[in-house]
C-alpha cells in the first residue's frame, strides 16, 4: 500500500477545513522522487505511482486547510489556495500530513488558479532537501510530478505537483483563523495540537503557558538555525510559521553569499521586513501575535494572559543565549562567554562583505580561498583573536557547511530544465548538497559565490 491514512483533522468542526479533490490529470510523469524520505515513511515505493502521487487515485477525501495570517503586517484570511492534503500518514507511531502543492483550486483560492510551475516546485525540492541535509528540521518533498498543462507566471512553464511531507501544517495563522472565525472551537483545537504535537503537556496545570513556551522555543532554534547557515526565508508570515518548528514554504527564499544583514532577494518585500537580519525581530513580532490568538484560553481557566506574556518577555534572553551558543560553535569556541570576540566578529563581517560561508572555512583552514579579503591584516588579526579562545575544528566542522545552494547555481540549473527538459545540473547540485559538511576537490567550483554583481541584481518570486 502506498499510504496508511487516518486523518485526524477531519475529527475537527468542519468550519476549519474543506474537502476537496485534486484537478484531473491525463498523464502526470514522476520528475523526482525522493527514495531516503519514501524509505523514512515506510511507504512501497513501487505502489507511489504518478496516479497516487498527484491525487488521481486516493484512499479517501483530501482537504484543504483554512487559516489566517500577517501577511506583511496586515492581517488576511486565508487558506490552501492551491494545496490539499491526501492524508496523514502514520508510520511506527509517527503522523505525517501527505500535502499536494499546485493540485488545482479549493474554497480559498480567491482569483487563483490553484497550479504551479515546474521552476517552482523543483526549486522548493530542492531546498527543502538542502535544509534536511543542513540538519535544520523542516518540510521534506517527497515527489515533484510534471502536469499535462501550461502555467503562466513570468513566464509560461509545464505546470507541476509538489508532494510535500510535514509533522503538519498547522501554523500559527491556523490559530489566529480559529480565533477571529470560530472561536468557540479554540479550546479543542488547542488541545487537539497540544496532544499531536507536544502530548508531554497533556497533563500540566499550565498547559497552554507551556504550550506558548514549547512553540516559542522551537521557533527560536529554527530561526538560529536559520542565521547559522545564512537562509533567508523572504515571506516570514504568520501563515509561514510552524507550530511544530518547521521551515516550510519555499518561494522566495535564498542564501545570503556576501554578508549583509539588510540582504533580501524576494520581489516582494520592497522594505526589506524579512531581510537577513530582521528575521530575529519579525519572528518576535509573530510570537506576538500568536500569543493573542491564545488569549481567549485564558479567560475561563485559571491561567491569566499575563503568564503568556511573561514567557514572551523571555524572548531576548532565549534567542540571545541560543544565538551566541550558535556562534560559539561556528567560531570553534569551546567555553561559554566569548560574546565580545563573537560581537567583533561580526562588526568584521559587516564592514567587509566577506562570504558567509567561505568566511568560517577559511577561518578553519587558512589558505583555502584565494579571495584577496582574506589577505588583509584585518582579517589575520580577527582570525588571531578567535584562535585564542577557538577554532576547535570537530565544532566548526559540525557547525559551517561547506556547501550550499548558491543562488546562481540553482538558477542555472532551474533554467536548463526550463529551456532544455535537462535535469542534470539540477541533480548534480543534489548531489553535491547530500553531504554539505564534506569537502570534495572534486565539486569545489559549488563552493564559490556568484559575483557580486549578480547577488545585488537577484530576484526571487512567490510564483503564487
Amino acid at each position: 500500500m502506498a499510504f496508511s491514512f487516518d486523518t485526524s483533522y477531519k475529527e475537527l468542526d468542519a468550519k476549519l477545513y474543506s474537502r476537496v479533490t485534486p484537478k484531473d490529470i491525463d498523464d502526470p510523469e514522476i520528475l523526482l522522487f525522493n527514495e531516503a524520505l519514501c524509505d523514512d515513511l515506510g511507504i512501497d515505493a513501487e505502489a507511489v505511482t504518478g496516479q497516487v502521487l498527484s491525487g488521481q487515485e486516493r484512499l479517501e477525501e483530501p482537504i484543504a486547510q483554512a487559516y489566517a495570517g500577517h501577511q506583511y503586517g496586515s492581517f488576511t484570511v486565508l487558506g490552501d489556495g492551491r494545496a490539499m492534503i491526501l492524508g496523514e500518514h502514520v508510520h511506527d507511531g509517527n503522523r505525517s500530513d501527505i500535502q499536494l502543492k499546485g493540485s488545482g483550486r479549493t474554497p480559498y483560492s480567491g482569483s487563483g488558479d490553484g497550479k504551479a510551475t515546474v521552476s517552482s516546485m523543483l526549486r522548493e525540492y530542492l531546498y527543502s532537501f538542502a535544509m534536511h541535509k543542513l540538519g535544520i528540521k523542516t518540510s521534506r518533498s517527497l515527489a515533484v510530478i510534471e502536469t499535462d498543462e501550461s502555467v503562466k507566471r513570468r513566464q509560461t512553464e509545464p505546470g507541476a505537483i509538489l508532494v510535500r511531507v510535514m509533522n503538519s501544517h498547522i501554523r500559527y495563522g491556523t490559530f489566529q483563523y480559529v480565533a477571529s472565525r470560530a472561536p468557540d472551537e479554540l479550546e479543542a483545537f488547542t488541545e487537539y495540537v497540544i496532544d499531536r504535537h507536544y502530548p508531554q503537556l497533556t497533563d500540566s496545570d499550565r498547559k497552554y503557558v507551556e504550550f506558548f513556551d514549547a512553540v516559542m522555543r522551537a521557533s527560536v532554534a529554527m530561526v538560529v538555525d536559520w542565521l547559522r547557515v545564512g537562509f533567508i526565508h523572504g515571506v516570514m508570515n504568520t501563515d509561514n510559521m510552524s507550530i511544530d518548528g518547521e521551515t516550510f514554504d519555499y518561494g522566495p527564499c535564498a542564501f545570503m553569499n556576501y554578508y549583509d544583514e539588510d540582504a533580501v532577494f524576494s520581489s516582494i518585500d520592497k522594505h526589506g521586513r524579512y531581510a537577513f537580519g530582521n528575521q530575529r525581530k519579525i519572528l518576535q513580532w509573530n510570537l506576538e501575535r500568536f500569543a493573542e490568538s491564545l488569549q481567549p484560553l485564558c479567560t475561563d481557566s485559571s491561567i491569566t494572559f499575563d503568564e503568556i506574556e511573561a514567557r514572551l518577555d523571555d524572548f531576548d534572553d532565549i534567542f540571545e543565549a541560543e544565538y551566541y551558543t550558535m556562534m560559539r560553535q561556528k567560531l570553534g569556541i569551546p567555553a561559554d562567554g566569548a560574546e565580545e570576540i563573537v560581537d567583533e566578529f561580526l562588526d568584521w563581517l559587516r564592514s567587509s562583505g566577506a562570504d558567509y560561508t567561505n568566511t568560517f572555512l577559511e577561518l578553519e583552514n587558512p589558505g583555502t580561498f584565494e579571495d584577496p579579503i582574506y589577505a588583509t591584516a584585518e582579517f589575520e588579526e580577527i582570525r588571531e583573536q578567535v584562535a585564542q579562545v577557538g577554532l576547535d575544528e570537530d565544532l566548526m566542522q559540525q557547525a559551517n557547511p561547506r556547501y550550499i545552494p548558491r543562488n546562481h547555481l540553482v538558477e542555472d540549473a532551474l533554467t536548463q530544465y526550463v529551456e532544455d527538459r535537462d535535469l542534470s545540473r539540477f541533480r548534480a547540485l543534489l548531489d553535491v548538497l547530500q553531504h554539505p559538511y564534506e569537502s570534495n576537490e572534486a565539486t569545489a567550483r559549488f563552493q564559490q559565490p556568484p559575483p557580486e554583481a549578480f547577488d545585488a541584481e537577484y530576484t526571487t518570486y512567490c510564483n503564487t
